[in-house]
């Protein structure tokens, strides 16, 4: 039989040439490996970032460790603010203090008390107005003080007992040469006055400037 006459079987007419189903399916493979290696390197790079996280945290934590072993830093002590100087309590008006001693004295007045000769011996006089008693314990010594007894405030107006000075409303005694308590409810002292003698005149007094 001749060869032209010879009839294509049909496996052999697959076997010679590749079908279009074949070359479809070797497409298709190349294009899910283009893919697949980009991929499974990302999944490497994440797993490398993923086992780098525990020692940067490790570094993070050893860092808090030491700062903590440190401690805090130390808080710089405050100076203490300086205190503020107390003023002197100004004396009452009206009232002069009593001179210290050795200090040179002035006239408060031109105007006299009294003349000296007005006070008795071994006793005292009140010049209400004026809120001085003035003694003579002995002839030619005069002393001053307040007027107001030291226990509520009256005036000490009684001079009846020799070398004493009293109070009438609670009955308080005073020395008349130093103002010490003799009896009676008040506890202090009469406070002294300043006075002036000149010219036998009896003159209130205060510090010199």
């Amino acid at each position: 039989m001749a060869a032209a006459d010879t009839p294509n079987l049909p496996h052999e007419a697959e076997g010679a040439q590749p079908g279009r189903r074949t070359v479809l399916r070797g497409i298709s493979a190349l294009g899910l490996a283009a893919f697949a290696v980009p991929l499974a390197a990302r999944a490497s790079d994440g797993n490398n970032a993923t086992t780098a996280l525990p020692e940067a945290s490790l570094e993070s934590n050893a860092g808090a460790v030491s700062r903590a072993k440190a401690g805090p830093k130390p808080t710089p002590t405050p100076k203490p603010a300086p205190k503020a100087k107390k003023k002197p309590k100004a004396a009452p008006k009206g009232k002069p203090k009593a001179a210290p001693k050795g200090a040179k004295l002035v006239k408060a007045s031109d105007t006299p008390l009294a003349s000296g000769d007005t006070i008795p011996v071994n006793s005292g006089y009140l010049f209400e107005a004026d809120e001085y008693i003035v003694t003579q314990p002995t002839a030619g010594k005069f002393v001053g003080f307040d007027s107001l007894c030291t226990h509520e405030g009256c005036p000490v107006d009684v001079f009846d007992t020799p070398g004493v000075m009293s109070c009438s409303c609670h009955s308080t005694n005073f020395k008349i040469t130093d103002g010490k308590v003799i009896s009676g409810p008040a506890k202090k002292p009469m406070p002294k006055r300043p006075i002036i003698v000149e010219n036998g005149q009896i003159y209130r007094a205060k510090p010199a400037k």
